[in-house]
């Protein structure tokens, strides 16, 4: 009878892991969107330093000396994070009054402290406060109903992690060190329903870029323990994230007209962390909070994420925890979606993007664009490096490649620029033809005897494929968005 029971729970055990694998993308993205509204939680040595103004949103952490942006001592002591009277329960009730579903921590912010005791590294709370916050917070959390999210900065000003070689760079072994802690986060504090990177393939704080660190082998490895685990980076490229993190505050947002799931966030002080100044200021309204962000990005399938920081005894200040619980008396969740909407389908998660193999046909060949327009480097196009990213300036830009003969062409891909706010490729054309083109002009080009067209729709990845099946020679790539454009890198493929 024993060995009978055993053997049930087990076969139930089994089944319900089976069917945790089996929720589907678009499932786990319509679940995200259906908790409509979380807490941010910045908590880290930040919290204890009160940086200048200028360096926000910044937040400058600890290791400054490191980046030549304070240069204060390059060390400070793991010990200067000290809740005293830390309490996660309080956050947790706050969360909930307002009518919160989950909440997110900053597990490692750029500084590199870790705030659980992270055994690949010495600055943690092991070597400070001795208390795992990142354990009491989702306790607490879960206790309440609510959900748990981890937000992980793959810069680290400790480990020497950067996108240049003047602050660390990368290597194998700082990649397997990321990989270490994402296991240990993953492995150790239960499900969670969302993982969101930060300071990789931005423009700031010396971010690694998706060359550096390639996205795929990050998300495997998150999918690998956890596959309902739903990978965020602030980034509106779908390639580079299963639901786009957006900083509301920092300008961010969706391409117009779109629906995707989003998760928005935004801070409920001026800055991401907390400072001596804001116990006594006043917090952003509840009319800000509910008609400027919740209920309009709620609208539009985006989650909004408010930043709650706590002071430095590890409590959220007694206005914040006023104004949660004003808006939680007027907040009403919207119904649940239901029907999935069919931008969400197809979604260029890295299991089903197919590269090409085989040479590139493009390496090193020449380069043109239109004498009006101002670039910095043509030959950065075809180097074989993405990093080396061409600018270009103007109005309906557009840069073209000479193959030198006509080639059976199978495809190609594009390589996003890697780190920019408006010089990337966004939507556009590629044209594809045997012989020169006859304009300039996008829309007559299209109506070129003998030239295929192919539509760029949203920002290419890193990279981007795109199918030709077709003969050609000369392949041009123009932008239509007026905006400046940017790209990588372009590898062409013959069949």
């Amino acid at each position: 009878m024993k060995n009978t029971v055993i053997t049930f729970f087990l076969v139930l055990l089994f089944l319900g892991h089976s069917q945790l694998k089996a929720q589907s993308f678009n499932q786990l993205q319509q679940d995200i969107v259906n908790l409509r509204f979380g807490m941010f939680v910045h908590f880290s040595p930040t919290t204890y330093l009160d940086p200048p103004d200028q360096l926000f949103p910044d937040h400058a952490p600890p290791h400054q000396g490191k980046d030549d942006i304070l240069g204060t001592a390059d060390d400070i002591s793991p010990a200067l994070f000290n809740p005293t009277k830390l309490d996660c329960g309080q956050w947790a009730d706050a969360a909930k009054s307002a009518g919160m579903q989950f909440a997110v921590l900053t597990t490692k912010h750029h500084d590199g402290f870790c705030l659980w005791p992270s055994k690949y590294s010495d600055y943690t709370v092991a070597q400070g406060c001795k208390r795992d916050v990142v354990r009491e917070f989702v306790d607490a959390f879960r206790k309440r109903g609510l959900k748990v999210g981890f937000y992980y900065s793959i810069r680290d000003r400790t480990a020497r992690i950067a996108g240049d070689e003047k602050h660390g760079g990368v290597s194998p072994e700082k990649i397997q060190f990321i990989k270490n802690q994402l296991t240990e986060l993953l492995t150790n504090y239960g499900e969670i329903v969302y993982i969101v990177f930060d300071a990789w393939g931005n423009n700031w704080h010396e971010s690694p870029t998706f060359y550096d660190i390639p996205y795929k082998v990050i998300y495997d490895h998150i999918k690998s323990i956890q596959p309902n685990c739903i990978v965020m980076n602030h980034s509106v490229i779908r390639s580079v994230s299963d639901v786009p993190q957006i900083e509301l505050n920092a300008g961010m947002s969706l391409p117009a007209g779109q629906d995707w799931p989003a998760v928005g966030g935004n801070t409920i002080y001026p800055t991401w962390f907390w400072r001596t100044s804001y116990t006594a200021s006043t917090v952003k309204s509840a009319d800000w909070i509910l008609n400027k962000n919740l209920i309009p990005d709620n609208q539009r399938n985006i989650v909004f994420q408010l930043n709650c920081a706590p002071n430095r005894d590890g409590l959220l200040d007694s206005n914040v925890v006023a104004r949660l619980a004003e808006v939680g008396k007027v907040w009403k969740a919207p119904p649940p979606l239901t029907n999935i909407p069919d931008s969400w389908k197809n979604w260029p998660v890295p299991s089903t993007v197919k590269l090409y193999n085989g040479t590139n046909l493009a390496k090193d060949k020449p380069v043109r664009y239109a004498v009006t327009q101002k670039i910095n480097s043509a030959a950065a196009l075809v180097d074989g490096n993405p990093k080396t990213a061409v600018d270009l300036s103007g109005t309906d830009a557009w840069l073209e490649i000479d193959l030198g003969k006509t080639e059976h062409l199978k495809g190609l891909h594009i390589w996003n620029r890697a780190v920019a706010k408006n010089a990337v490729l966004t939507r556009g054309f590629i044209f594809i033809s045997e012989k020169p083109f006859a304009t300039d002009d996008a829309a007559a080009i299209q109506l070129q005897a003998g030239v295929k067209t192919i539509s760029i729709n949203e920002a290419p990845g890193f990279p981007t494929p795109f199918s030709i099946h077709a003969r050609g020679r000369y392949i041009r790539i123009v932008s239509t968005t007026g905006n400046p454009l940017g790209i990588g890198e372009v590898e062409v493929f013959g069949k």
